[in-house]
């Protein structure tokens, strides 16, 4: 903060006819306006900041080889779940993923995934009216200098009518906001640990 408010009183306390002597009248009314959107620059620059990708190569380094064991009662979300961490690879860590395990530097395993549903409340006949899902999802990072494992759990509630076919979309939109919770938890978990290195 010290730095922004030297330069503003540089610039407020500039020599108005040194500006004029030298600067075209344009510029004069753009130059306070430019000193402090360069020292903005300079200042974010200089504090050392780096985008997650930046970090997660630290500890992940591509291309990425990504496998899911599928569940064998719910084998669509592991479906889904793949594509996710695979989505997080390319946009957030700006991560190569290959389809050949032999060809990969870094691999990122879930062994194991499970989704869950607690009841949360329930209608005057007992019927379950709003319930929790949780995923809890198993990682397991391997790179060429060590093996992470990390445990992630994240929940959504859900609120369920007495149609069936509602009932199952309601679920499915839940299930699939529960993992995508979990995968932002991964990607501040690589980030996180990618800075420490």
């Amino acid at each position: 903060m010290e730095i922004f408010r030297r330069l503003s009183f540089v610039v407020c306390h500039l020599n108005k006819s040194v500006a004029e002597q030298h600067l075209p009248k344009f510029l004069i009314s753009h130059f306070s306006f430019l000193i402090p959107l360069m020292a903005i620059l300079i200042a974010i620059n200089g504090c050392g900041y780096r985008p997650a990708s930046q970090y997660a190569r630290h500890i992940l380094p591509d291309p990425v080889y990504v496998d899911v064991r599928l569940s064998g009662v719910e084998p669509q979300n592991g479906v889904y779940l793949k594509e996710k961490i695979m989505k997080v690879l390319r946009t957030h860590f700006q991560e190569r993923v290959v389809s050949d395990k032999g060809r990969s530097v870094s691999q990122i395993t879930v062994p194991n995934y499970t989704i869950s549903y607690s009841p949360l409340t329930y209608d005057t006949d007992g019927y379950v009216t709003r319930y929790r899902v949780t995923a809890n999802i198993v990682f397991v990072l391997k790179t060429p200098k060590e093996t992470l494992h990390k445990k992630i759990s994240a929940t959504e509630d859900v609120s369920i009518q007495p149609g069936s076919l509602t009932s199952t979309a309601a679920r499915e939109y839940a299930i699939r906001v529960a993992i995508r919770k979990a995968m932002d938890n991964f990607i501040a978990w690589v980030a996180q640990k990618g800075y420490g290195k």
